[in-house]
């Protein structure tokens, strides 16, 4: 079985999306180090489609995962923002995971130890859904606190961790952006669930984009009904090469379009496995 990928131009456009639009072009307000302080025009009333910090120094957009928190915090329905992920979801279903989130991109570059195969024990999958319904609905609706932020490992990489040690003189009140003494025990919190999941990258395939992450939850209710799918063809001879190839652990020929798959198009490369679009009136056609 193949261990690494072949570098394809399919794959090259997807680390292209991930790290020039998902990562880049989303957080390119440079200004910023000028300013010293965070972008808060009228794109920040918008989210992006994918999983990103709107603390992060150089954020143009919200975070989909933050805004649910403000909302429920607030006891609000977020009707905008329901409807945007719906459509996004729809659409695509978890296309977001697997072509535009940072976050997921970090993972499938830093699995580095490729010949060591660590499994999770598929109940862990659901987590993904417990922590959507505490800890970004029930758990700030009580408490009027965003509690998935303040233990987000992804925030606390790309906005905590650059705040406090570059930590600039705010031109406003002229002191520090971070007072030192405001460094309690969440932070460090944070930090120990950062290095714990960057430990993890290493040897486990996107670990949690499948236990943990709330979006990629909300994205995977759509996934068997977006408008991309896969499928294996029937001239499959059971190799096993394109679940090596998934970076979701799958096991191609019984889990494609599943919740976990984030339709990367990586499982194409093996020849047995193609893509389709779902359109509704082909459906309709062809039944």
């Amino acid at each position: 079985m193949a261990k690494f990928k072949k570098i394809t131009p399919l794959l090259i456009a997807r680390r292209v999306t991930q790290l020039g639009v998902g990562t880049l072009l989303f957080n390119s307000y440079f200004k910023v180090f000028e300013s010293k302080q965070i972008y808060d025009g009228p794109l920040k009333q918008g989210c992006v489609p994918g999983l990103n910090c709107h603390a992060c120094p150089t954020a143009l957009m919200g975070c989909p995962i933050g805004m649910m928190q403000y909302f429920a915090a607030n006891h609000r329905f977020p009707f905008y923002l329901i409807g945007f992920l719906a459509i996004i979801g729809l659409l695509s279903g978890r296309f977001t995971c697997g072509w535009l989130c940072p976050w997921g991109l970090l993972q499938d570059v830093m699995r580095f130890f490729r010949s060591i195969r660590v499994k999770i024990p598929k109940l862990l999958n659901y987590g993904k859904y417990a922590t959507l319904l505490v800890l970004v609905l029930i758990i700030p609706y009580i408490t009027h606190q965003h509690w998935f932020s303040k233990l987000c490992p992804m925030g606390g990489l790309i906005a905590g961790i650059p705040w406090v040690v570059w930590n600039p003189t705010d031109p406003v009140f002229e002191t520090s952006v971070v007072d030192p003494e405001s460094i309690g025990s969440f932070f460090w919190i944070k930090m120990a669930i950062l290095g714990a999941f960057l430990g993890l990258f290493l040897f486990i395939k996107r670990p949690f984009c499948r236990t943990i992450c709330p979006l990629g939850a909300i994205y995977a209710f759509f996934n068997r009904v977006s408008l991309v799918s896969f499928k294996v063809k029937a001239s499959c001879n059971e190799c096993g090469k394109c679940s090596d190839l998934c970076p979701m652990d799958l096991d191609v020929q019984t889990e494609l379009n599943s919740e976990n798959c984030i339709k990367c198009f990586d499982c194409t490369q093996c020849k047995h496995v193609e893509y389709e679009w779902n359109w509704p009136w082909q459906n309709k056609r062809n039944h």
